[in-house]
């Protein structure tokens, strides 16, 4: 090799050492940032030039170092599991979410839980069989009934905020679904165009993945890649991001007077998501916050007819049949009979016309207290939601463990390692200068030759 060429040879290890030590460096500046995965440069020696000496053998002298490549430190086995346990995770906080806000709706045990209010109603009507004649005791059964049914209502009508609520977040989440599409699309574009050229778009790669991690924790998507680098993703077998920067919007319709959106596809299929955040939320808003508001109208319903049936054939203080105690049909229509309302006398506490102190009326319908329709039904139902509640924490908690044990399995395999990363620095560093040190001993060998030419 002529000394020229040794200077070739040198500036190019001067140059590919430099680019390690560069990549090292990008590597130590993105130690906190989330999602990156650490980078190499790949050194590869370069072949001999072929030339012959006069003996006809080929030289063994190389032609040096070059950066052959950058890769990422991942495992795509690993990444998936990030990207599973992300959306089990996700799912169950959702779920999590929902039975809160159920829970909130039913302050059991509480001073102002319906289960306190039906105590005290019953109490009421027992105080009053005790005394029917008695004012004091018909205006505080009025008022006791008046405040239960006012409860009952706010109930209802919370379940339905709670669907409203449940109505907006899902809406967000279909919009979110769509930018992350465009977005995707987007580092799809840009992707291609870097590698098709021959570069490694290792960072956009990043990026990329952060945002389908995001979109699996949503719903429940597929994806493939292809021999361009882009990222094709599917939802409900339907094509979301496909080649070329294309997407498909997810269409939210407008909400009917006291409904909820609906979400389908351009063509009008409706959106099914199986899995995820989106499908825990559209499940609780479709599904599940209207069986817990069934069972509140099931219980109102039994609590208007029994009452109403037994005051129906009693009297009042006048010794007039008693009408209903109770006016509605559900948890959202319960109400204090008007009448009742406007004149406690008009209670119907007594079992024979003309008997004003006899309260056997109301004695049978404190007796009602404990019955499996009325008070069993609503203890059925706050223990349910507590169990429903308490098990999707449990899973939180659960998934979230496996969350963050897997992704410290994926940091071991691709994260920064600051320690490993300072011995890569002190290794280039110290090829920079034996290279550098070479180059020198080199330009003396080129003087020294001069100089004996000259």
């Amino acid at each position: 090799m002529s000394t020229f060429a040794a200077l070739e040879l040198l500036r190019r290890a001067l140059a590919s050492h430099q680019r390690a030590l560069d990549v090292t460096g990008h590597n130590v500046a993105n130690v906190n940032t989330p999602g990156y995965t650490r980078q190499e440069a790949i050194l590869a020696s370069l072949p001999p030039p072929g030339s012959l000496s006069r003996f006809a053998a080929p030289l063994l002298a190389g032609g040096g170092v070059r950066v052959a490549s950058l890769r990422q430190a991942r495992d795509a086995f690993l990444d998936r599991q990030v990207r599973e346990s992300r959306q089990g995770s996700a799912e169950w906080r959702a779920r999590a979410d929902f039975w809160s806000l159920v829970e909130a709706v039913f302050p059991e045990p509480s001073d102002t839980g319906l289960g306190e209010l039906l105590a005290r109603f019953w109490n009421a009507w027992q105080e009053l069989s005790l005394n029917p004649e008695s004012a004091a005791a018909r205006a505080s059964l009025v008022q006791q009934a008046q405040v239960l049914a006012d409860a009952v209502r706010q109930a209802a009508q919370r379940l339905e905020q709670v669907r409203h609520h449940l109505d907006a977040v899902a809406t967000g989440r279909v919009e979110r679904i769509n930018q992350i599409a465009q977005e995707l699309a987007s580092l799809n574009r840009q992707i291609a165009r870097l590698e098709v050229a021959g570069q490694r778009a290792l960072d956009l790669r990043d990026h990329r993945e952060q945002l389908l991690a995001e979109l699996e924790e949503l719903a429940d998507v597929t994806y493939t890649e292809t021999d361009t680098g882009e990222l094709l993703v599917f939802l409900q077998g339907r094509e979301l991001v496909g080649p070329g920067g294309r997407t498909t919007q997810i269409g939210v319709a407008g909400s009917p007077a006291g409904g909820v959106r609906a979400f389908a596809w351009p063509d009008g299929e409706a959106l099914l998501v199986r899995r995820g955040a989106l499908a825990a939320v559209l499940q609780a808003r479709d599904a599940e916050v209207a069986a817990v508001l069934q069972r509140l109208d099931a219980l109102a319903a039994r609590l208007i007819e029994q009452v109403n049936t037994l005051h129906a054939g009693g009297y009042d203080l006048d010794g007039a049949a008693g009408g209903p105690f109770f006016d509605g049909a559900d948890a959202r229509t319960i109400r204090v009979a008007a009448a009742v309302l406007a004149d406690p006398r008009k209670v119907a506490a007594s079992a024979a016309a003309g008997e004003p102190g006899n309260g056997e009326v109301a004695m049978r319908i404190a007796q009602l207290r404990g019955s499996e329709d009325v008070d069993g039904a609503y203890r059925m139902l706050v223990a349910e939601v507590g169990v429903r509640s308490q098990e999707a924490g449990r899973q939180v908690a659960y998934q979230d463990l496996l969350r963050d044990h897997v992704q410290l399995r994926r940091e071991a395999a691709s994260g920064v390692s600051l320690d490993e990363e300072m011995t890569n620095m002190i290794r280039f560093q110290h090829a920079y200068d034996a290279a550098a040190r070479m180059v020198r001993t080199v330009d003396e060998m080129v003087r020294t030759l001069l100089d004996m030419v000259g």
